[in-house]
């Protein structure tokens, strides 16, 4: 690995400006960015991380291609990633425990910033870290695509907390449901508290749609009670009490990616896109909350 000649932090926030990860990102952002960061230039076959080691920088890729390399015991297909890209983010967002190592498959030139420094500018700048959410989000949609019914299930409700829901819930009783949800564990009482003053109590029949493909995506949703299946986009999918519909969709493009219908009487609770996206910009522990689980979501669409 060589140590290039330094330039000029207007060459280096151009370099990252062609990044697509980072598309709309502010100059003064890139200029952040930037002035934190060091270019490498790795040989063909040279290591940039040994499988399983902790990641400690993110790298994006001007020239040349990088091999990612799986953990320890996982049976999967190589994986190049080729300029213009990114390494160590959706692993470093998701806190993996078992990231997959990097090895230049040609002559490759990064540029490298600390995921500590990473993060500060992160938290220092909330277009940053909805550029990052929506670029993950892109990729679980280009993901899911690819995989159509393969894709993962999408989890509900630990076994130990599935029990019938009273016909009325008072406030206590929704707060407590929704930080039961898989998508909201770990998730501040506080930012549980401001969702639940907004969120609705939403019945459906059977056959009828929470909302179809490509409409607007105003709302999110927890599946209360019964069932919601979608086939479309991204094949045919079932879940149940305790999953979460669209959650990628309200900070992604906007639109719906997939319609939801219920398959029995149920309930959901919806819960407003701007609150998400004010909650996000305002709460940074629940921004990375959100980062966590959409990265490790789309680990889990690669097969990590």
């Amino acid at each position: 690995m060589n140590r290039l000649p330094l330039v000029s932090p207007i060459d280096r926030a151009l370099f990252l400006k062609a990044q697509p990860y980072l598309d709309g990102v502010s100059s003064r952002v890139l200029t952040a960015l930037a002035s934190f960061s060091e270019e490498r230039l790795y040989s063909a076959g040279e290591l940039l991380s040994e499988p399983g080691e902790p990641i400690d920088r993110i790298c994006f890729l001007g020239q040349g291609k990088i091999e990612m390399l799986p953990p320890a015991g996982a049976r999967l297909p190589p994986r190049i990633i080729g300029a213009p890209g990114v390494i160590g983010w959706a692993h470093h967002f998701a806190r993996s425990g078992r990231p997959p190592g990097a090895r230049a498959a040609t002559e490759a030139l990064c540029l490298e910033i600390s995921t500590r420094d990473f993060g500060q500018i992160l938290e220092d700048h909330f277009s940053l870290t909805l550029r990052m959410t929506r670029s993950t989000i892109e990729q679980i949609r280009l993901s899911l695509g690819r995989l159509k019914d393969r894709r993962p299930p999408e989890p509900g409700y630990p076994k130990n907390v599935l029990r019938d829901t009273p016909v009325q819930l008072n406030l206590v009783e929704r707060l407590a449901r929704l930080r039961e949800a898989p998508f909201f564990d770990d998730c501040s009482l506080g930012v549980i508290a401001e969702l639940v003053r907004r969120e609705s109590l939403e019945q459906f029949a059977p056959g009828e749609s929470i909302w179809d493909a490509n409409d607007a995506a105003e709302h999110m949703a927890i599946v209360l009670d019964g069932e919601f299946r979608s086939a479309g986009n991204f094949g045919e999918c079932e879940i149940g009490p305790g999953a979460q519909m669209g959650a990628w969709d309200v900070v992604g493009d906007g639109t719906h990616a997939e319609s939801w219908v219920a398959t029995c009487p149920s309930r959901a609770l919806s819960i407003p896109r701007n609150l998400l996206i004010d909650l996000l910009e305002d709460h940074f522990d629940f921004a990375e909350l959100y980062l966590k689980k959409a990265s490790r979501y789309l680990i889990s669409c690669w097969g990590l």
